[in-house]
C-alpha cells in the first residue's frame, strides 16, 4: 500500500537536537550512491510542515520559531527513502509513467476524495506538487507490476540489502523495518519534537 503521510501521531516526548547549521551539514541521506543535500530535504519538509492539509497549522505553530517537529522530520526522511528505492526499482524495471497512472495514484492516496486531493496537493508547490505526484505514481506502478506480495518481498528485501546512509543530525536507519530511528536527544515534558532548521 501507498505510505499515507497526511496525518501523523501525536508525539509523546520532546527531542532537542544540538544546533548547527544546516549548511555545514550534507548530505542528509544517502541512497545506494544518490546523495539528497541538507538544504533540497529540508526544503522537503517545508512543503509538508507549511501545507494545512498535510501538517495541522496549530501543530506547527506550537512548535518554537526555526524549528520543524522532529516526528515530522523523521516521517518525511523515510518517505523519501521509500520513494528514492521505488523509483530505483521502476526504472529497473523499464516502467513508465502514464496519466491514467498518475489519477490512479492520487485516487488511491486519497481513497478516492478528488476534492480533498486537490486541495491537499494545493498547498505544495507547484515543482513539488509534481514531484510528489509521480513519486507515489512511480510506487503505485511498481506495485501493480510486482503484484503485493512481490512488492512486499522486494520493499523488505531493499530496506535491508540497499545502502542508505542518514547525517547523525537525523538519526539512523533501520533496514529491518524500513523506519528512521531519531537522534537521540534531551526530553522535556510530554509535548511536541522540535528540531533546529538553521
Amino acid at each position: 500500500m501507498l505510505r499515507r503521510l497526511l496525518l501523523l501521531p501525536a508525539a509523546a516526548l520532546v527531542l532537542v537536537l544540538s544546533t548547527g547549521c544546516a549548511a555545514d551539514v550534507a548530505p542528509a541521506v544517502t541512497i545506494d550512491g544518490d546523495k539528497v543535500s541538507d538544504k533540497d530535504f529540508l526544503d522537503e519538509v517545508s512543503q509538508w510542515a507549511h501545507n494545512p492539509a498535510a501538517y495541522p497549522a496549530e501543530r506547527l505553530a506550537e512548535h518554537n520559531p526555526g524549528t520543524y517537529p522532529m516526528q515530522l522530520v523523521s516521517a518525511i526522511l523515510g518517505q523519501r527513502i521509500d520513494l528514492a528505492l521505488s523509483h530505483d526499482e521502476f526504472v529497473r524495471q523499464g516502467l513508465r509513467l502514464t496519466d491514467e497512472i498518475r489519477q490512479q495514484a492520487v485516487a488511491q492516496l486519497f481513497q478516492g476524495d478528488m476534492q480533498t486531493a486537490e486541495q491537499a496537493l494545493a498547498g505544495f508547490s507547484d515543482d513539488y506538487r509534481e514531484q510528489y505526484v509521480d513519486e507515489i505514481s512511480e510506487q503505485l506502478a511498481l506495485q501493480d507490476a510486482l503484484g503485493e506480495a512481490g512488492y512486499t518481498a522486494w520493499r523488505d528485501r531493499a530496506y535491508l540489502e540497499s545502502d542508505v546512509e542518514i547525517s547523525p543530525r537525523y538519526g539512523t536507519w533501520d533496514g529491518s523495518n524500513g523506519s528512521v530511528t531519531p537522534p537521540e536527544g534531551p526530553t522535556q515534558p510530554a509535548g511536541a519534537v522540535d528540531f533546529p532548521v538553521s
